[in-house]
């Protein structure tokens, strides 16, 4: 428990960063769906003469942005970029914080395994990556509210917010094999964040292809659909791919971080 108390501990000035930037997106974000709403067909005609792949990467493909629902959807797309951010870093930061305080020498010789150390790091973190996802749900409910929009959205806030925190195990437990694969803690987490950049590179791509196929299954950021989330299904195969993929992760993170020479660090 003390542990996992000095990883909250260490870890809640970044996530109070990260959360103040969850809030601005958002409040801003939903603020400004009134004026997107209220000019709809003038934004949707707007955005129909950029080029195709200039709206693939606004994320606003196949989107209705004149309803609430699909400014939302858009708004989220930026969200899930920030959380898989966010993800990597929690992943990256506890494999490898005490190679870069220097601290591990103190912690390492401590009568636990590896394995029981990295564990109780990893439950710290991965609560930092809950409450972010339970937040995007909150501070959606809170801005929906301040601007009194007619409906219940609380069903796909809570579709998203989920579809969220799933996506986010996929890169924390990717950038946690990272980070224990690389000698070197800078390139552990370079490639966590290059993975994120790969990824949705890739969901681009899945947009703009009219048969995708398997393109799919190659980037989380399409394994939830935003048109999916809207009308109201959480896919089952792909949130249960996500547990699967997670666990399979850092079951080779924890393999390899036994093995990696803290002394060589």
């Amino acid at each position: 428990m003390h542990l996992i108390a000095k990883e909250f501990k260490s870890g809640l000035k970044p996530f109070l960063f990260w959360t103040l930037g969850l809030f601005v997106l958002i409040f801003a974000g939903i603020v400004k769906s009134m004026g997107a709403m209220a000019e709809g067909q003038f934004m949707t005609e707007l955005i129909g003469r950029f080029p195709r792949i200039v709206i693939a990467v606004m994320g606003m493909l196949n989107v209705d942005i004149s309803s609430f629902g699909g400014y939302y959807a858009v708004l989220m797309q930026y969200i899930f970029v920030l959380a898989a951010v966010y993800a990597s870093h929690l992943g990256s930061s506890a494999v490898s914080r005490e190679s870069i305080d220097r601290t591990y020498e103190f912690l390492f010789t401590k009568p636990r395994s590896r394995s029981f150390i990295l564990a109780h790091k990893m439950l710290a973190t991965m609560a930092f990556l809950t409450a972010f996802s339970s937040l995007n749900f909150v501070f959606s409910l809170l801005a929906v509210k301040q601007l009194t929009l007619q409906g219940d959205y609380s069903g796909v806030f809570a579709r998203f917010s989920l579809a969220i925190w799933l996506v986010g195990i996929v890169f924390f437990s990717l950038s946690a094999m990272f980070a224990a694969s690389f000698r070197a803690a800078e390139h552990g987490a370079r490639a966590g964040n290059l993975a994120v950049l790969g990824a949705y590179a890739i969901a681009v791509g899945y947009d703009l292809v009219e048969q995708p196929g398997l393109l799919r299954l190659v980037t989380p950021f399409r394994y939830f659909l935003q048109t999916e989330l809207i009308t109201g299904a959480v896919s089952p195969l792909y949130a249960g791919l996500c547990l699967l993929l997670s666990a399979a992760l850092l079951a080779v993170a924890f393999a390899r971080f036994e093995r990696r020479d803290l002394g060589a660090l």
